[in-house]
C-alpha cells in the first residue's frame, strides 16, 4: 500500500499522564467510541488500560470489541440498545428507559445522563427525574452515575453547572451516591469542575494544547507526476484548468479514504511549501508542486505536525473530530510507534 496510518503510542501515554495529572482524585473514563475516534480501539486499550478507570463507548456492539482487552467498566453513552448485556453499564435518558431496564428483573448498572442545555439525551424534567428515582429505589437496578454533557466552551458551562448541581442535589437528597461526571476533554482544560470521574476523548488523541500531543500521523507517496501545460484540464468535471503550465503530483488518497471534495483548494505544507489541492478523485488527488524538486515515489505526509486536523477542519469548516473519523477509513498499512 502506498498509504501509512501512523499511531505513535508514545504520545498517546504523554496524553494520559497529563489528564491523570489535571485530575488527581477523579476516575478517568476514555472515550474509545468510533473505533477510539479513528486511532483503532485495540492499540488505544493496550496501551492505556492501566491509566483509567473507566470506558466509554457508544452501543453495545462496541462494548463487546472493547470488552476483549479490558476487565475496566464499560458505560454505553448512547441511545440504550435493544439487547442488554450485564457486563456492561448503561446510559438512561427518560423514565422509558428506566421502566423497560426493570421489566428485566436484573441486576444494572446504570448512569442516570441529564440534558442540561446540549438538547440531545437526557432528563430534563425534574418531575420525571423524582419518578426514576422513586423506581429505581424499588427495583434490583444499580445507580452507579449521574452526568450530563456540555454543549459548549465558553460562558454556557456555567449555566449548564447550574441546572446540573440541582439534579444533583435531588440525588443527594434521596440518598444516592453514584459517580458523578461532566467534564470532557475541552472543558477539562479551561474549566476542571473536578467531579468523581472525568470523561476524555479527544485530549487522549490530539494536540488540544501544548502539553498534549498529535497521536496519529498519514504518511502518503507520490505516485504520479504530471507537468501540465496551461489550459488542459485536471482531473474531473473541469473543476481545475490549469492556469498555468504546472507540476503535478498524484497522490493516493481520494474521498474513499475521508479526503472528499470540500478540500478542493487546500494548501498542504510539503517541504515547507503551501502545496494546493487542484481536485480530488475517489482513489486520489492531485496536487500542485510546481517549483518543487520532488519525483514519483518520494514521501509526503497529508497528516502530521505540519498539516493538523485543525487546518483541514477549518478549512470546510468542520470539526477535527468529524475530519478524523473520515481520514481513518483510509486504505493504508497501519504503523504503530
Amino acid at each position: 500500500m502506498f498509504n501509512t496510518f501512523i499511531v505513535n503510542t508514545k504520545n498517546l501515554i504523554n496524553n494520559i499522564k497529563i489528564i491523570r495529572l489535571n485530575n488527581p482524585k477523579s476516575k478517568i473514563c476514555a472515550m474509545i467510541k468510533a473505533n477510539a475516534y479513528g486511532v483503532g480501539m485495540r492499540v488505544v486499550q493496550k496501551t492505556i488500560d492501566k491509566y483509567v478507570d473507566y470506558y466509554g463507548v457508544s452501543n453495545i456492539s462496541e462494548a463487546k470489541k472493547a470488552y476483549k482487552y479490558t476487565k475496566k467498566p464499560i458505560l454505553i453513552v448512547s441511545a440504550l440498545p435493544k439487547t442488554i448485556d450485564t457486563r456492561f453499564s448503561y446510559s438512561c435518558h427518560d423514565v422509558e428507559d428506566i421502566i423497560r431496564l426493570i421489566k428485566l428483573n436484573k441486576r444494572i448498572n446504570i448512569h442516570i445522563k441529564i440534558n442540561t442545555g446540549m438538547n440531545r439525551y437526557g432528563f430534563k424534567s425534574i418531575k420525571e427525574f423524582l419518578l426514576a428515582l422513586t423506581l429505581i429505589k424499588k427495583s434490583k437496578l444499580n445507580l452507579q452515575g449521574i452526568f450530563t454533557h456540555f454543549a459548549t466552551a465558553d460562558g454556557y458551562i456555567n449555566e449548564q453547572m447550574n441546572r446540573f448541581e440541582k439534579f444533583l442535589a435531588i440525588c443527594k437528597k434521596e440518598k444516592f451516591s453514584p459517580i458523578i461526571h461532566a467534564d470532557n476533554s475541552i472543558v477539562n482544560e479551561i474549566e476542571n469542575h473536578s467531579l468523581d470521574m472525568v470523561r476524555v476523548g479527544f485530549s487522549l488523541y490530539n494536540k488540544t494544547s501544548d502539553r498534549f500531543l498529535p497521536v496519529v500521523s498519514i504518511k502518503s507517496q507520490i505516485t504520479q507526476i504530471n507537468f501540465v501545460k496551461k489550459g488542459e484540464l485536471i482531473g474531473y468535471n473541469r473543476v481545475c484548468v490549469a492556469e498555468r503550465n504546472m507540476k503535478v503530483a498524484i497522490i493516493p488518497f481520494g474521498y474513499a479514504d475521508g479526503f472528499d471534495l470540500s478540500y478542493l483548494g487546500l494548501k498542504i505544507n510539503v517541504n515547507g511549501k503551501k502545496c494546493q489541492v487542484l481536485n480530488i478523485c475517489m482513489d486520489c488527488f492531485m496536487l500542485d508542486i510546481t517549483g518543487l524538486k520532488l519525483k514519483k515515489g518520494d514521501s509526503i505526509y497529508i497528516l502530521d505536525a505540519n498539516n493538523p486536523l485543525k487546518r483541514y477542519s477549518d478549512y470546510n469548516n468542520s470539526s477535527e473530530y468529524e475530519v478524523m473519523t473520515k481520514f481513518s477509513n483510509i486504505r493504508a498499512r497501519k504503523h504503530i510507534i
